[in-house]
């Protein structure tokens, strides 16, 4: 929920692989919040971020030998979980060189129904044809895309008829309070929470596509969101790089703040191509 920087050379890139690394610790080898049944729920993290993927999955619905696109792959988690119970084949996009081939070094068993494959690629730009894929899936990627519309559209263009396509994502519902907007403001370098769910859905008809179920599960994700906090506290304590511990520490604030607005939701999102 960092802001993604298009490759990772440099400071920058620095940055962004140790953004990859305190996510990975903090939510228990995945980069996505996880999913508890309710509040007796004890699950370690590990078991909820994967179910997390497990209820992206079955509203993917995929059948075998489909070929499926990760949106915003991160380092490979998601797709590793999906190809170890289903025989499909997977193509995961990423702008982080780091993240993409730390996803391509994933040992894949022979054994395993389904394959992966990682690339560097921007979503607002996909470089695959038409018609390509069956189904796509995008866990908390659309956030940091700055062109939201021009996304959607190339991942309805990629899609097959018949093709779904899953978001899990952050978004707002309800209109802010004047100094809620001007905090809001400040937050945008780090979160993405711009748009309502009803934008989501507009632009998701806009791009050609038809939502099938949007599903508010913000109460069973919230569990998610201390340790996030205190992840980035623990990094901004411990970064021997004082600029990239002052980002931390900006995000530990900005995010404390913002997972406690009550407009802030967590929805899955189905769409299909007609």
């Amino acid at each position: 929920m960092l802001t993604q920087h298009p490759h990772t050379s440099g400071d920058v890139g620095t940055f962004y692989n140790r953004h990859t690394d305190v996510y990975d610790s903090a939510l228990g080898g995945n980069i996505h919040v996880g999913y508890w049944d309710d509040e007796a729920d004890d699950s370690p993290m590990r078991e909820a971020t994967d179910r997390l993927t497990d209820l992206v999955t079955e509203r993917l619905a995929p059948a075998e030998g489909q070929h499926l696109i990760d949106v915003g792959c991160g380092h490979g988690s998601t797709a590793a979980r999906i190809i170890a119970h289903h025989a499909v084949e997977i193509t995961g996009v990423s702008v982080s060189d780091y993240q993409v081939d730390l996803a391509n070094s994933r040992p894949q068993p022979l054994d395993l129904p389904g394959r992966a494959s990682f690339r560097l690629a921007d979503a607002m730009d996909l470089p695959f044809p038409d018609e390509t894929f069956d189904g796509a899936y995008a866990i908390e990627s659309l956030m940091h895309m700055k062109d939201k519309a021009e996304a959607l559209g190339h991942l309805a263009r990629v899609l097959r008829p018949g093709g779904r396509l899953v978001i899990a994502e952050h978004h707002l519902d309800g209109e802010l309070d004047l100094p809620d907007v001007a905090r809001m403001a400040d937050a945008q370098a780090f979160f993405k929470f711009a748009l309502t769910g009803d934008l989501y859905r507009r632009l998701l008809r806009e791009a050609g596509l038809k939502v099938v179920d949007h599903t508010d599960i913000t109460e069973n994700v919230r569990r998610s969101y201390d340790s996030m906090t205190d992840a980035w506290r623990e990094a901004a304590r411990t970064d021997p790089d004082r600029r990239a511990a002052g980002e931390w520490q900006t995000a530990a604030d900005l995010g404390a703040w913002c997972f406690a607005v009550p407009q802030l939701r967590y929805g899955l999102l189905t769409a299909v191509r007609p």
